[in-house]
């Protein structure tokens, strides 16, 4: 009896969670699709993105919280990194795709600045690059984006000692640097940073990368991104 009483008290446990969980999606700025879980609108399950047939990034959350093996991918299916949430240890990064990001790292003392290991954002930089481009867009003023130089165009992400980033975007127009800061990180996507360190001290640092806008047409049916 006991054990009868157990078998329908665990058939109705999953029964339930069976109806609270859901499978969401997330259409995200660079047009990829973010796939993921909720239980008792709770992060729980498998999360990823993929991209015209592709899978950029997978891994699972528990109660909120990344767990185990993450998986970032590049577009040739190859990984760009991988990341054990449990160790909170980087696994494999691929430095060929790093090299296309300029890091500075702000630690006030020129030989820790040299040494220290650079940051990056857990997510694949061809995934990146045009996410944060699409995001600076719908930032600049429409004026600016007819007049600025195109070979000015940076996007810097300011990464704080606890994998914190700010972004922005910077440009020249007529002789002038513009800065415009914009957000990333929109529930449930979020942009986890592997922080600069050295000798087992984290440090801040600048994550920069050079790009290039798609300039609105001027007739008035491009229609700029809203994100928030």
């Amino acid at each position: 009896m006991k054990y009868l009483f157990a078998c329908l008290l665990c058939v109705s446990v999953l029964s339930l969670n069976a109806q609270n969980l859901r499978q969401q999606k997330m259409e995200l700025p660079d047009g990829s699709r973010l796939t993921y879980q909720t239980i008792n609108n709770q992060l729980n399950g498998l999360y990823s993105i993929d991209r015209e047939g592709l899978n950029m990034l997978r891994g699972n959350y528990v109660n909120e919280k990344r767990v185990g093996n993450w998986y970032f991918f590049n577009k040739d299916k190859s990984l760009f990194a991988r990341y054990n949430y449990d160790a909170k240890k980087l696994l494999f990064v691929d430095d060929k795709m790093l090299a296309l990001a300029t890091v500075n790292v702000k630690s006030g003392n020129d030989d820790i600045n040299a040494k220290a290991s650079v940051s990056f954002p857990l997510l694949s930089l061809e995934q990146y690059f045009p996410l944060v481009t699409r995001l600076a867009e719908s930032a600049i003023p429409l004026s600016d984006m007819y007049k600025l130089d195109q070979s000015s165009v940076y996007v810097v992400a300011k990464v704080d000692t606890d994998g914190r980033a700010d972004y922005s975007v910077n440009y020249v127009v007529k002789g002038k640097k513009q800065e415009y800061k914009f957000k990333v990180d929109n529930e449930p996507f979020i942009i986890d940073w592997v922080v600069s360190s050295y000798d087992g001290k984290n440090y801040p640092s600048e994550f920069i990368i050079k790009t290039k806008l798609t300039i609105p047409s001027q007739d008035g049916q491009h229609k700029r991104f809203n994100w928030l």
